[in-house]
C-alpha cells in the first residue's frame, strides 16, 4: 500500500504525465519514466520504468517507487517524474567530442548506457554527482564519479567507456510535486532552462521567493560568533574552508538590502552577528603617518584592500539608514579617511592593497572592482552624512576613471557608483561615462551562457540612471544613440536567466544534502559552487529588480484597477458590448446590497448560480460599470452597459479573484477558525489602518466565490488586505487568497457531518496553509483544540509559526485579563506589557494578541495598534453592547446572535459573566447547528458552563435543549420555547428593568431576528 505522502504526491504529478508524455519512435521503448524521490535531507533516489503505454510505464514506476519507500522508510517530501522526449544513439568517442564543445556542467541531456533504458541517468543525476565534471573548462567524463554513481544507482560493477561502444543521449521534461507547495510544477525540457520549473512571466511573487529564501540561506550561514560558513561544493557536501573579509562585508550589505524587503527576524539577527564580527574583529584602526587614525578592513595575508573598505562603508551605512542608529558614524568616518589615505589627492587615482600594520604599498592595482567599491561606498556615506569630503573624493576619482576609460571594464560597481554620483552631480561627463559602461555590452548581457549575477546588478543600476535621464529635458539627448528597447530586453533577459542559478527543490534534491542548499544560489560551471559572495550578488541584483517591478507596476496602476484588457485576460471572456475609451472598473459585485460605485456585476442567468438577477441589475442606480454573463442572449436587456461574455460565470468570479491577487503589491492576511473570524478580521484591519491603507472582507463572504469577489474588489496597490476564509472548499479559497500571514483562531465542534470528527475539521481548515509559500507566517492559538494537527500542517508547509494564548509556550501570552476595566496584561516575545481593550470578554483579549502577532510579523512597532485596540468596539452580532428600552424597561443587550458552536457559546457566556453589573444576567440561547450526531450532548454540556458563569436565568428555544433544560435548577429556568414567537412572548413577560441579556445561537435559528425585533420595535435609547 502506498504511504499517504507518496500517494498524494503521485496524484499531483500523474495528470501532467498523462497529458504531456508522448510515445518515442519504434527504436526505443514507447514510454520511459523516471521517478525521483527525496525526503529533503538526502540525495534523491531514482527508479525508472518503461511501457508500451504511458499507463503501463506509470504503474510500473509507481510500484518501484513504493518498493523503494517501503525498503528505505523514506518520508517523501519531494517527487519528480520525468519522461523521455527524444533519444539519439551515439558512441563514447562522439560524446567526448561533443563534451569538448560544451561548457563545464552545461551538458543538459541524460545518458543511457543501453537502448532499453535499463541503465540510464537523468541530466540532473549526471550534474548532481559530478559525473561529467573535470578541471577542464569544458565538460568531460569523470570516470571515477561516473562509476561510483553507476554502482549506487544501478549496482553496476564497472562502466566501459570504450570509444566504439554505443551510448544514448536523451532529452526529457518533467513535473515536480512537493508536500510544501500546492499543485504540481511543470519542468522545462532540454535547453539552458532544463530541469527547473517553467515560469512564463517573471512576476514580483517569484522574485520575492528568490529574495526571501536567498536571504534566509545567508542567515543560516552566519555562525554564533558572526563569522560565515564561507561556502560549499554541494555535489558531495564539502565545505570551502577559505575566508575573505571583503566578501564578509559585502555579503552583510546584500543581507541588509534583503532585510529591507523581507523584514525577517532571523535574517536581522544574523546581520547583527555578522556586523559585530566585522566591527570587533575584521576592521582595524591604524595610526596614519600624519598622526591621525583611520580604519581598514583586514583580510588574509595581512592585506588592507581598498575594496574591502568600500564595502564596509556600504554595509554600515545601510545598517545606519535602515535602523536609524548613529552608533557607527565615528567608525564610518575613520573608514572613509582610510580610503582617502589610499587616494592620490592630485590625480584621484587609488592604490589597491596596503600591508598591515605598516600601511606600506603592497600592490598599486589588483582588480577594477576595488575602484568602484570604494567610490560607491564614499557616495553612500555622503548620502548619509552630507560631508563634502566624500563627494569631493569621488569626483576626483571619477576624473581619473574617465581619463583611464574605466568604462571599458563594464564593472557593476562603477555602474552603482555613477548612478549614485549623478543623483548629486547630474553632469554630462558622468552620465556619458555611465552610458558607455553598458551601451556596447548589451549583446553580452543578453547572450552570456553563465548566470553571471553581477550583470543584473550592472543593468539595474544603469536602469535607475537611464530613468532619471529620461526625465531631464536638458540631458536626455544623451540617450538618442541608445537602443532603449534592446536595453530593456537585455535587462529582463538577464533577470529571468538568474532562475537557472537558483537551487529550486527539483534541482537541489539530486545533491548530497538538499536541505542545506535549497533556496540558495550557485555557480554552475564551478560544480554548482555556493559561496557567500555568489549568493550576495544574486540577491543584490534580484532586490533591485524586484524594486523595479514594483516601481513600474505602481507607475502603471490606477485607483480603478480593472481595464477591458485585464478582465479579458483574467476570464478569457469576449466583449459583446465594448466599454468606452478610458473605461475602468473598481471591482466586482455578486450580491446586490454590497454594490459599490464603479463595480461590475455578475448576471445570474440560472437559479442557484452566483450573481444578481437581471431585473435587479436593470434598476441599479448608479448603474454598474459592466455586466459579466455566461449566457449570450440577454445583452440587449442591459441598455448601453458594456457586456462581457464568459464561458462560465462562476469560474469567471474565481478567475478574477486569482488574477487580482497576482497583481496585489501589499501584504495579504487570512483569518480562519471555527469562531471569531469576522471579529478578528475587523480587529486586524482596524489596527493596520494605523500603518497604511487597509481593505478587508465584507458581508461575511468567506467561501471561494465570496473570497474571490472580495479580492477582485480591492485596489491592487492597497498596503494591507485582510480576508476571512471559511472551512468550505478551503483549498480553493487558500489558493486564491495566497496569504502572507494566516491567523488560525480555534477549532470547535462546528460543521460536523455524520461521520466527521473535530480532527477532520482541523485538517480541512489547515488547508489554508496550502496557499502559502514556505517562510510565510502562521499565527496559531496555542490553546485551541487539535493544536498538534494544525501546528504539524503549518510546519510541513515550511511556515514560520507564531503562537498566542494563555500558556507559557505562547510567543504572545495572555497573563491576565481584568474584565472590569478591560485591561490586558501580556508577555509579547519576552516583554511584559499592559494595555486597555474596548471590546469586552476573554475572547476579545485573545483576539487582540492575534492582532499584535500580525502587526509584529509585518515588522511594525506595536504602539499604534495598541492605541487602535483601545477604541475598537465589538461588531453587531458578535458581542456588541446596546442600551435599549424594552416594554418600558431599560435593559442591556449583549448581542452575540450571529452564529454559535460550543466554543463560541462558552466564550459568550463567559463574556456575560464578566460584565460588571448588580442586575440579573440573562442568557437567551438558540440551538447550535451542524454538530453532527452528538448535537444534543453538546447542548446538554452547556448546563455546567451556565452554572460556572453564574447565569441567573436561561431562555432557550429548540428541541436540542430538552435534556439541558431538565438539568437546569428551577431557579435558572426562564422559559424553554419551541418557536421564536413563543420566545418573544416569554421575554416580554420575563425581562426586568436593569437586566443584562445575552443573545446567542446559530444563524439559522433566527436569534438575531429577536435582537432586530427588540431594536426596531422598541427603540434604542440615546
Amino acid at each position: 500500500m502506498l504511504t499517504e505522502a507518496l500517494a498524494a504526491l503521485l496524484a499531483e504529478a500523474q495528470p501532467a504525465v498523462a497529458r504531456k508524455a508522448h510515445a518515442l519512435s519504434a527504436s526505443w521503448p514507447s514510454f520511459v519514466l523516471f521517478f525521483s524521490l527525496s525526503d529533503g535531507a538526502y540525495r534523491a533516489e531514482v527508479v525508472s520504468s518503461t511501457g508500451a503505454t504511458v499507463d503501463e510505464a506509470w504503474d510500473k514506476g509507481v510500484q518501484l517507487a513504493n518498493e523503494l519507500v517501503a525498503a528505505s522508510g523514506m518520508n517523501v517530501e519531494w517527487l519528480r517524474v520525468d519522461w523521455v522526449d527524444s533519444v539519439e544513439a551515439t558512441t563514447w568517442a562522439d560524446l567526448r567530442q561533443r563534451l569538448r564543445e560544451t561548457k563545464r556542467n552545461y551538458f543538459r541531456h541524460g545518458l543511457s548506457l543501453d537502448g532499453e533504458f535499463k541503465y540510464a541517468f537523468l541530466e540532473a543525476e549526471l550534474n548532481g554527482n559530478a559525473m561529467l565534471y573535470e578541471t577542464t573548462p569544458h565538460a568531460a567524463i569523470n570516470s571515477k564519479n561516473f562509476k561510483r554513481y553507476a554502482h549506487l544507482r544501478h549496482k553496476l560493477a564497472d562502466v566501459d567507456f570504450a570509444d566504439d561502444l554505443a551510448v544514448h543521449v536523451f532529452s526529457s521534461a518533467g513535473v515536480f510535486a512537493s508536500r510544501a507547495e500546492p499543485g504540481a510544477h511543470l519542468l522545462n525540457g532540454s535547453g539552458l532552462n532544463a530541469g527547473r520549473r517553467a515560469i512564463e512571466r517573471l512576476e514580483p511573487k517569484h522574485v520575492e521567493r528568490l529574495v526571501d529564501t536567498g536571504g534566509r540561506y545567508l542567515a543560516t550561514q552566519v555562525q554564533p560568533n558572526g563569522r560565515f560558513h564561507y561556502g560549499q561544493h554541494p555535489c558531495f557536501g564539502r565545505s570551502i574552508n577559505a575566508y575573505n573579509s571583503l566578501r564578509h562585508a559585502s555579503s552583510i550589505y546584500a543581507m541588509l538590502e534583503t532585510w529591507e524587503v523581507t523584514r525577517d527576524e532571523q535574517l536581522k539577527a544574523a546581520i547583527d552577528r555578522g556586523i559585530a564580527y566585522l566591527v570587533d574583529t575584521l576592521i582595524k584602526t591604524v595610526e596614519l603617518p600624519s598622526g591621525g587614525s583611520a580604519a581598514f578592513l583586514l583580510d588574509e595575508k595581512d592585506e588592507l584592500k581598498l575594496g574591502g573598505s568600500g564595502v564596509c562603508l556600504l554595509a554600515l551605512v545601510k545598517y545606519s539608514q535602515l535602523t536609524g542608529s548613529s552608533k557607527y558614524l565615528g567608525l564610518l568616518e575613520k573608514i572613509a579617511l582610510g580610503i582617502l589615505f589610499m587616494q592620490d589627492p592630485a590625480t584621484g587615482k587609488f592604490v589597491h592593497v596596503l600591508n598591515f600594520p605598516s600601511l606600506s604599498l603592497k600592490q598599486a592595482f589588483r582588480i577594477i572592482y576595488y575602484d568602484g567599491e570604494a567610490a560607491f561606498g564614499l557616495m553612500r556615506l555622503y548620502g548619509l552624512t552630507g560631508d563634502p569630503r566624500w563627494l569631493e573624493a569621488v569626483e576626483k576619482a571619477f576624473n581619473h576613471f574617465i581619463d583611464a576609460e574605466h568604462w571599458r571594464a563594464h564593472d557593476h560597481w562603477l555602474s552603482y557608483c555613477v548612478n549614485e554620483l549623478t543623483r548629486y552631480r547630474p553632469l554630462e561627463k558622468y552620465y556619458r561615462f555611465g552610458i558607455k559602461n553598458f551601451a556596447d555590452y548589451l549583446d553580452f548581457v543578453t547572450r552570456r551562457i553563465t548566470t553571471f549575477p553581477t550583470l543584473l546588478e550592472l543593468m539595474m543600476a544603469a536602469e535607475q540612471m537611464v530613468s532619471r535621464l529620461q526625465q531631464d529635458p536638458e540631458l536626455r539627448q544623451l540617450l538618442v544613440e541608445l537602443d532603449l528597447q534592446k536595453f530593456m530586453r537585455a535587462l529582463h533577459t538577464r533577470a529571468n536567466y538568474l532562475l537557472n542559478g537558483y537551487f529550486w527543490p527539483e534541482l537541489a534534491m539530486y545533491f548530497a544534502e538538499p536541505a542545506k542548499i535549497v533556496g540558495s544560489f550557485f555557480i554552475r560551471h564551478h560544480a554548482f559552487r555556493i559561496r557567500i559572495d555568489d549568493v550576495e550578488h544574486y540577491l543584490s541584483g534580484l532586490v533591485a529588480y524586484l524594486n523595479y517591478l514594483h516601481k513600474t507596476e505602481n507607475a502603471n496602476s490606477d485607483i480603478t484597477h480593472w481595464t477591458p484588457s485585464s478582465i479579458v485576460e483574467a476570464t478569457e471572456g469576449v466583449w459583446l458590448k465594448t466599454p468606452p475609451e478610458n473605461w475602468t472598473a473598481t471591482g466586482l459585485c455578486i450580491y446586490a446590497p454590497a454594490m459599490a460605485d464603479g463595480n461590475m456585476v455578475i448576471a445570474q442567468t440560472e437559479k442557484g448560480k452566483a450573481g444578481i438577477r437581471i431585473p435587479h441589475i436593470q434598476k441599479m442606480l448608479p448603474p454598474p460599470a459592466a455586466v459579466i454573463t455566461d449566457f449570450p442572449g440577454p445583452q440587449g436587456e442591459f441598455g448601453d452597459l458594456p457586456v462581457l461574455h464568459v464561458p462560465d460565470s462562476g469560474e469567471a468570479i474565481l478567475a478574477m479573484g486569482r488574477y487580482a491577487r497576482a497583481q496585489m503589491k501589499g501584504k495579504v492576511m487570512a483569518v480562519t477558525g471555527s469562531a471569531g473570524k469576522t471579529t478578528t478580521v475587523a480587529m486586524v484591519a482596524d489596527a493596520l489602518t494605523a500603518y497604511g491603507d487597509t481593505a478587508k472582507s465584507s458581508h461575511n463572504a468567506n467561501l471561494p466565490h465570496g473570497v474571490s469577489w472580495n479580492i477582485a474588489s480591492v485596489n491592487w496597490a492597497t498596503r494591507h488586505v485582510v480576508m476571512e476564509v471559511a472551512v468550505g472548499k478551503m483549498k480553493i479559497s487558500a489558493q486564491i487568497v495566497q496569504p502572507n500571514i494566516a491567523i488560525f483562531t480555534n477549532v470547535q465542534s462546528a460543521h460536523l457531518g455524520s461521520h466527521s470528527t473535530i480532527t477532520d475539521i482541523a485538517r480541512t481548515k489547515s488547508l489554508i496553509f496550502q496557499g502559502m509559500t514556505p517562510g510565510s507566517v502562521a499565527i496559531l492559538n496555542r490553546d485551541m483544540l487539535e493544536w498538534e494537527t494544525v501546528h504539524s500542517a503549518a510546519i510541513e508547509r515550511g511556515l514560520k509559526v507564531v503562537h498566542y494564548g494563555t500558556t507559557p509556550e505562547s510567543d504572545l501570552q495572555l497573563i491576565e485579563y481584568v474584565a472590569a476595566d478591560g485591561e490586558v496584561r501580556a508577555r509579547i516575545h519576552g516583554k511584559e506589557i499592559s494595555y486597555k481593550l474596548a471590546a469586552t470578554g476573554m475572547h476579545a483579549a485573545l483576539n487582540s494578541l492575534a492582532v499584535l502577532a500580525a502587526v509584529a510579523a509585518l515588522g511594525y512597532t506595536l504602539e499604534p495598534a495598541i492605541e487602535k485596540l483601545s477604541h475598537f468596539a465589538a461588531l453587531p452580532g458578535r458581542g456588541e453592547a446596546l442600551e435599549l428600552t424594552f416594554n418600558g424597561r431599560r435593559i442591556t443587550v449583549c448581542d452575540h446572535a450571529y452564529n454559535a458552536n460550543p466554543g463560541s457559546m462558552k466564550a459568550a457566556l463567559e463574556h456575560l459573566r464578566d460584565i460588571r453589573t448588580d442586575s440579573r444576567r440573562i442568557a437567551v440561547l438558540g440551538e447550535m447547528r451542524e454538530l453532527g450526531p452528538n448535537a444534543e450532548e453538546f447542548h446538554t454540556q452547556l448546563e455546567r458552563v451556565v452554572a460556572d458563569c453564574g447565569i441567573d436565568a436561561i431562555y432557550a428555544v429548540g428541541s436540542l435543549y430538552t435534556e439541558f433544560w431538565q438539568r437546569l435548577p428551577a431557579e435558572r429556568r426562564g422559559h424553554h420555547a419551541s418557536s421564536l414567537e413563543e420566545l418573544k412572548i416569554a421575554l416580554q413577560r420575563g425581562l426586568a428593568d436593569g437586566d443584562v441579556v445575552l443573545f446567542k445561537g446559530s444563524n439559522s435559528t433566527g436569534i438575531h431576528r429577536i435582537v432586530a425585533w427588540i431594536k426596531e420595535g422598541n427603540g434604542q435609547s440615546q
